[in-house]
């Protein structure tokens, strides 16, 4: 029974040394047992900090840096704003002298597209009609765009004064005024589609073909949809659809059909000579054809 008493002295010796090899290494790096506290609070206080506000210390330091900055912008709030109100004045004045020379090439551009459509309107007959461009700058009104409110204005007639386009002019003024835009806009603008609905109301024949011409020519850089009843104006485009109303089980149905070869000239041929086809109709619609 000594074997596992001495065995048990022998560990309790080795223990000891251990201990005391310890407590030498402990005093040799100058450890205490208040500077190991400081490190435990410190490390526990860390991974507090990474549990609210990151998952490594770098995001901790980053969240840091981000909220200092914060606060020192809150702390110098006055002179911050007093910058930004400085640089707003700057900018305004900037917009406003820019919204001027806007306006300036504008006045000049209005006057000149004025001139060019009123030439277009001769083609369309509205030989009499006047058309200007009202550009008044407003200059509490500043905006991207300038400062500017612009109308158009017309007169129709002769001896009438220019009122609002918007206001006086005819679904078929419109039209024509538009197409007489688009005519002179045609390099300018980017609109993919235009439609233009009864763009020959109240024309002759000939002032339709003139309609049909600035149409056809809008059309090369554009699609065009155009209502018309004239066949002038019908047999220049390169699709025709009819479109007719029914009644049935007294509801109203509009159907669209496109027509081509002997339905096509009929449609041009009752455009021409009324509701019934004759060879005589028949044959206008085929000179028409062939004529463009």
């Amino acid at each position: 029974m000594r074997e596992p008493f001495e065995a048990l002295s022998r560990l309790r010796e080795g223990v000891g040394e251990v201990a005391a090899g310890l407590s030498r290494y402990q005093e040799d790096a100058g450890v205490s047992p208040q500077r190991l506290d400081e490190l435990i609070g410190r490390q526990d206080r860390i991974e507090r900090l990474k549990r609210k506000y990151g998952s490594g210390i770098a995001e901790v330091l980053a969240y840091r840096d981000r909220i200092r900055s914060e606060l020192a912008a809150l702390e110098s709030h006055e002179q911050r704003s007093s910058d930004l109100a400085g640089q707003l004045d700057r900018s305004e004045e900037e917009l406003r002298l820019r919204s001027e020379e806007l306006h300036a090439a504008r006045m000049k551009a209005s006057k000149r597209l004025s001139a060019k459509v009123v030439a277009e309107l001769k083609d369309l007959g509205m030989g009499s009609a006047r058309l200007a461009v009202s550009t008044e700058m407003e200059e509490e009104n500043l905006t991207p765009l300038g400062s500017d409110r612009i109308e158009f204005l017309i007169a129709p007639n002769p001896g009438e004064p220019l009122k609002p386009l918007r206001a006086i002019a005819s679904g078929g003024e419109l039209s024509r005024v538009m197409l007489a835009l688009k005519t002179v806009l045609a390099r300018e603008d980017r609109v993919p589609l235009l439609v233009f609905d009864e763009v020959d109301a109240g024309v002759g024949a000939g002032v339709a073909s003139a309609v049909a011409s600035k149409l056809e020519a809008v059309s090369r850089s554009r699609q065009v949809f155009c209502v018309t009843h004239m066949a002038q104006v019908a047999c220049r485009a390169k699709s025709h659809y009819e479109v007719t109303k029914r009644v049935s089980g007294g509801r109203t149905y509009t159907r669209v059909e496109q027509l081509s070869g002997r339905p096509r000239l009929e449609a041009l041929a009752r455009m021409l000579g009324g509701p019934k086809v004759t060879e005589t109709s028949l044959k206008h619609a085929q000179e028409l054809l062939r004529a463009e």
